[in-house]
């Protein structure tokens, strides 16, 4: 079973094509595979995340709370999605709509800020 990789950007926002040097600092980027299920990632209420298509391969991040929490993202092949800043706590269950739920999914944890 793969997890998702996280790490932290450390670039500043720049250039008008989406690569990881357009994202704010501190912002979270999930790397997205397909064959990534089940791993969750926590960050603190107000976090900016993106996910990044590692495979090369053109993805979805589609929410699979009922109703749905966020609109559907999308992840071109080899880039990097839109930002999308989560504030609700709690926990926010996803997938890729193109590669199904079973082959591609994760969650987000959303713990307070705290400060």
């Amino acid at each position: 079973m793969r997890f998702l990789a996280v790490f932290l950007l450390a670039a500043a926002c720049g250039g008008s094509s989406k690569s990881a040097n357009d994202f704010p600092l501190g912002a979270v980027v999930v790397d997205w595979p397909v064959g990534t299920t089940g791993g969750t990632v926590e960050v603190r209420s107000g976090t900016i995340i993106v996910w990044q298509s590692v495979d090369g391969l053109h993805h979805t991040v589609t929410s699979s709370a009922n109703p749905p929490e966020f609109a559907e993202i999308d992840v071109p092949a080899g880039g990097i999605s839109a930002e999308q800043k989560f504030i609700d706590t709690g926990y926010h269950p996803y997938f890729c709509k193109i590669h199904g739920e079973g082959v591609q999914s994760g969650t987000i944890r959303v713990v307070p800020d705290g400060g």
